[in-house]
């Protein structure tokens, strides 16, 4: 991780749907002069047969998206 992506939170478990652990990740944004963070989630991504295999997907869709983030300074598609 870099240190700007170190600032936002990310949770990256899955669900359990039809036999396999279905990818997404929620990101909350780091809070700014006293605002409240934004709770940004992805919907699915993917399924995967393994759960660390759709934590893994998930974190690295994050970690894209939050560099896309700060890049551009508005919330990327998914």
């Amino acid at each position: 991780m870099t240190p700007i992506i170190d600032t936002f939170g990310i949770d990256p478990t899955p669900r359990r749907a039809d036999g396999e652990f279905m990818a997404h990740a929620k990101t909350t944004t780091p809070r700014r002069d006293g605002e409240h963070p934004q709770v940004l989630m992805s919907g699915d991504l993917a399924g995967f047969d393994q759960r660390d295999d759709a934590i893994a997907y998930a974190r690295a869709w994050a970690a894209q998206w939050i560099h896309t983030y700060v890049q551009e300074g508005t919330p990327a598609k998914q």
